[in-house]
């Protein structure tokens, strides 16, 4: 099984990257983002891993990854990553705000 990152998702972890790089180091901003990637290629073998969010979308799951929520969609071509939040944020505010700024 495949896995695709949506250009909203890639947003997501360019803000994760800056956030840690201007926090803490460059190298804090490569870990954090390589542990919430290293999961894609999970969601993409086993796509029933996560738990529904059905608050959210119909048929988008949530998997976490250290701090971070990973919303993704199992599609006919494989796992399609949606968007990744911290979870302390108020998921349904993140992903309305994640659609204002398309």
């Amino acid at each position: 099984m495949r896995y695709r990152v949506s250009e909203d998702a890639e947003r997501d972890l360019d803000e994760i990257f800056v956030y840690w790089a201007n926090r803490a180091s460059l190298e804090t901003a490569d870990r954090v983002v390589d542990r919430i990637t290293e999961r894609f290629w999970l969601l993409g073998e086993h796509p029933d891993a996560g738990k529904p969010a059905r608050d959210i979308a119909a048929g988008v799951k949530c998997f976490p990854a250290g701090k971070y929520l990973i919303y993704y969609r199992k599609t006919r071509r494989g796992t399609d990553i949606l968007h990744i939040f911290l979870g302390a944020r108020d998921q349904r505010s993140a992903f309305k705000t994640a659609r204002r700024r398309r």
